[in-house]
């Protein structure tokens, strides 16, 4: 098999995923088909790191974010800056989550269709539900045009020019465009051959991502930047080593490739990510992360099977999108109410993972089942052959 693959010829991935992985006996690292990979149990351990970056994501907005943009009454006593590694944790995931998701399918349009039932449902019903959420204070200063409402409504406000409503959001947009890159990687034939397609995004990132920070203040406002820019963007380049790192950690799980050589591109992969990101990221901190999902992919790490890990995973995408800007309305009110500051904390923080659950048991889990059953159906037809009568002979 290792040999079709590096003639390029198509492996089944029916016949392939019977098949024990295992490393290439050549050593290269591209050799063996990522289609190669045996059914497997859910992760856990993965799912409970989820919900340690949503964890992390709103302490982060309801502490640091808020205060500096709105401010409390009187101090909080204290901060958690932190929101940048929940994000490097959350993409680094979604790079082994999602490559995990497609290969095991091996069919783009089930991964896109389980994606956006998964995701887009919810999405619009709290976009229209931020139409109301800010009408109030503080968040009442600058109203939402028709056209920003609109690009918003494509989960790719920024690709149009304007602004997430929500601004936790952007990250949810960066993923929409992962998705892309990840399907097209895969549509050509470089989750095979992983080394040339995710080397040549590493390689684009590490060019054109510095090129377009020092060009900005000279070239900002002509065509070329605008449409360099617009690549970046569409590319994921500013990310694509986390998520490179994510496919990796994936690739040494199931044994496909040459170990040494995952460990080499994770180790370029990060050294890139730290070269365009203008010191952002404490390198350490990518190390103890990438040793967390590795750990957590092996279930090394018991702790996160304990039940309320898991249950904030299973709210995690609810949470995500619905704490900011309703937390931040409420923390408002309860401030100016008097109540204390951390007063207002608890109270906000709770509220927003008794929203979350409900949200995720009442709305999202019924409307998700009943979409993958229609789309299951959908499929079944579209699959089945038509059965052709002949006309009767008279």
């Amino acid at each position: 098999m290792a040999r079709a693959v590096r003639k390029g010829r198509n492996v089944s991935p029916i016949v392939a995923a019977s098949e024990e992985p295992g490393q290439d006996p050549s050593g290269s690292g591209a050799g063996e088909s990522s289609s190669s990979l045996k059914p497997h149990r859910r992760i856990l351990e993965l799912d409970a790191l989820r919900a340690m970056a949503a964890i992390n994501l709103v302490l982060f907005h309801f502490t640091h974010v808020y205060a500096v943009k709105f401010g409390f009454s009187s101090p909080l006593g204290g901060e958690w800056p932190y929101g940048a590694y929940g994000v490097e944790l959350f993409f680094i995931l979604s790079g082994f989550v999602n490559s995990m998701s497609l290969m095991r399918r091996g069919k783009p349009t089930d991964f896109v269709a389980a994606r956006l039932i998964r995701i887009v449902p919810l999405f619009l019903m709290v976009i229209f539900a931020n139409l109301w959420i800010v009408t109030f204070a503080p968040l009442n200063g600058q109203p939402i045009s028709t056209q920003q409402f609109l690009a918003n409504l494509t989960l790719m406000p920024r690709v149009f020019g304007y602004e997430c409503i929500d601004p936790v959001m952007w990250t949810l947009q960066v993923e929409m465009m992962f998705y892309f890159v990840l399907v097209t990687l895969f549509c050509k034939g470089y989750l095979q051959r992983y080394f040339v397609g995710w080397g040549s995004l590493l390689a684009a990132s590490l060019v054109l991502c510095p090129a377009l920070d020092a060009a900005q203040a000279s070239y900002g406002d002509t065509s070329m930047f605008a449409a360099l820019t617009a690549v970046r963007h569409l590319l994921v380049l500013d990310f694509a080593p986390l998520f490179a790192i994510g496919f990796l950690l994936y690739m040494i799980k199931t044994g496909v490739g040459a170990k040494w050589q995952n460990l080499l591109g994770i180790v370029v992969a990060a050294g890139v990510f730290h070269s365009i990101d203008h010191g952002k990221h404490n390198p350490a901190a990518t190390a103890l992360i990438i040793g967390l999902v590795t750990m957590a992919a092996y279930g090394k790490i018991p702790v996160l099977r304990l039940k309320p890990f898991v249950a904030i995973s299973s709210i995690s995408y609810a949470l995500y999108l619905c704490h900011n800007n309703l937390g931040c309305t409420l923390l408002h009110a309860f401030d100016q109410a008097g109540l204390p500051p951390i007063v207002c904390l608890a109270i906000v923080i709770g509220f927003s993972f008794a929203l979350a659950w409900m949200v995720t048991v009442w709305i999202e889990q019924p409307i998700t089942k009943a979409l993958r059953r229609l789309y299951a159906n959908v499929s079944v037809r579209l699959r089945r052959p038509s059965s052709v009568t002949e006309p009767a002979i008279s």
